[in-house]
């Protein structure tokens, strides 16, 4: 009897004996068979214990053509070991193989790089990290060849086809010879992966800047060209414009999870609105909802977005016949402007991904961050109104009691179920205070100069569209103007309060 080790999800079962076909008689129709012995067969369990047949499947497969050893394991052992943590991660997020994107993938290289041992030292370095992923990579495209071959899992991107992970091309050369190959586009960190912080003010700038640039430069599929006429094919960038604006307001302005973007209602927030809030799907619980408070500003772009670029949306879908009738519409806000459906998850990553590109930002820099950055204020303003009403508090005398009851505003806003797990975003919040003495007075005027700086951001992107024309010089005055004011209206640039 083999007794399996709890923590390890794989078992190798050697001298396996199993049934071979020796001859077919094409007369009589009669097989005759004979046991044939193998070196081993790899069984594979899910972390519950449940048999994980694809992976299994894959093993058995992979020991046809390559090495398997009693001793060790051989190659197959190798991707037994490898192909642990994809499991583990999958059973964890409660996804299906099929169903993985580009943004798990990320999130399984971030656990590989993060995981460190006692001394505070990696336990993988890189190279242990990239044999790992390459080996993954050999898996999901077995199982898109053996299990789903009309769904594009995992590939490189043409101009026809579309991959829900993307790989890129890489060549390796040896004794001069070279061969081309698929990798995953992964970056590995020089040294230890630090836990994720608020994004910062300047980085969430560049983000907008980028996005005012880039107005001009979206383009639209050539199925959609050949149908849409000049005005419409403009109204369609619009659209992807302005559900850009919509994922960064939403991602600043109420600190949601990124697939609690997609999620949003339509028809339920219309009235909502009006009344300057919204209502937000909290994730993490089965059909539970929030509802946020927003300034004026970020209302009328959710509504500007909503009841003018979403609907005409819908009516040029219909009018081409890409939908039939509302009815195929989702009820989100967030649509995919090629089917009126719901935006898969990794979609609106790849999206902000790709502006974070565009703006320049190097170092670590995801939606996830926004969150960060709207809970640590959120703490942050609980805190200056809670030593308003006690002006004895400070950051010394603050009792555990006096916190529970300020995390547990937060948690309102957040979604949290538990309040204690915004315990250490009070230090991020004291640390802020701290370094921003001039917070109790200007909060206010802050939020302000900074809906003026978004709107800069925006005028300035529509003029570099315009620098081709015969008013270049009278623009380029109104481009320096606008960036004067810009740089009057932000609070970060030292020497400003």
């Amino acid at each position: 009897m083999i007794i399996m080790d709890h923590k390890q999800l794989y078992k190798f079962i050697p001298d396996i004996d199993y049934p071979a076909v020796l001859r077919f008689d094409y007369q009589t129709g009669e097989v005759i068979s004979t046991m044939d012995k193998g070196e081993g067969f790899y069984s594979f369990v899910w972390p519950n214990g449940a048999t994980c047949f694809p992976v299994e499947m894959f093993l058995a497969d992979l020991s046809d053509t390559t090495k398997i050893s009693k001793a060790d394991g051989g190659t197959v052992g190798t991707y037994a070991i490898d192909l642990s943590h994809l499991v583990r991660y999958c059973f964890d997020c409660k996804v299906d193989f099929w169903d993985l994107g580009h943004s798990h993938i990320d999130d399984l290289i971030s656990e590989l790089v993060s995981k460190v041992n006692v001394y505070n030292e990696r336990v993988r370095n890189n190279n242990t990290i990239k044999g790992i992923l390459t080996h993954i990579v050999i898996f999901l495209k077995w199982v898109q060849k053996e299990h789903c071959p009309n769904r594009n899992l995992i590939g490189v991107d043409t101009g026809l086809k579309r991959h829900q992970i993307k790989l890129q091309t890489g060549v390796y050369r040896k004794g001069g010879y070279s061969n081309i190959y698929e990798i995953f586009p992964h970056k590995l960190p020089d040294a230890i992966q630090q836990p994720k912080k608020p994004i910062s003010s300047a980085n969430i700038k560049l983000l907008w800047n980028a996005l005012a640039k880039d107005k001009f430069n979206m383009g639209i599929n050539k199925r959609l060209q050949a149908i849409f006429s000049k005005q419409e094919q403009k109204d369609h960038i619009a659209y992807m414009y302005n559900r850009r604006i919509f994922q960064l307001i939403m991602l600043e302005a109420t600190g949601l999870r990124p697939q609690e973007l997609i999620t949003i209602k339509a028809k339920s927030n219309k009235k909502l609105l009006d009344d300057s809030r919204i209502e937000i799907p909290t994730l993490k619980r089965e059909k539970s909802t929030r509802i946020i408070p927003i300034d004026s500003r970020t209302k009328i772009k959710v509504q500007l977005f909503l009841e003018l670029h979403r609907e005409k949306l819908i009516k040029r879908l219909i009018k081409h016949g890409v939908v039939s009738d509302i009815s195929e519409i989702d009820d989100v806000m967030f649509l995919n402007p090629e089917t009126g459906k719901v935006v898969k998850p990794d979609a609106a990553y790849m999206e902000f991904k790709r502006l974070s590109n565009k703006a320049g930002i190097t170092q670590k820099n995801c939606q996830s961050m926004f969150r960060h950055r709207f809970v640590t204020n959120m703490v942050k303003l609980n805190l200056i109104s809670f030593m308003d009403k006690n002006p004895v508090k400070s950051r010394y005398n603050f009792a555990d009691s006096d916190y529970r009851t300020i995390l547990t505003k937060v948690a309102t806003f957040t979604g949290h179920k538990d309040p204690e797990s915004l315990r250490h975003y009070i230090d991020l919040a004291w640390d802020e205070l701290d370094v921003f003495s001039f917070a109790y007075e200007v909060d206010n005027l802050h939020s302000k100069l900074r809906s003026i700086s978004r709107l800069v951001s925006e005028l300035k992107g529509d003029i570099e569209g315009e620098k081709g024309s015969h008013k270049a010089k009278i623009l380029s005055m109104i481009d320096n103007a606008l960036t004067d004011i810009e740089n009057e209206a932000d609070l970060t640039i030292p020497g400003k309060c």
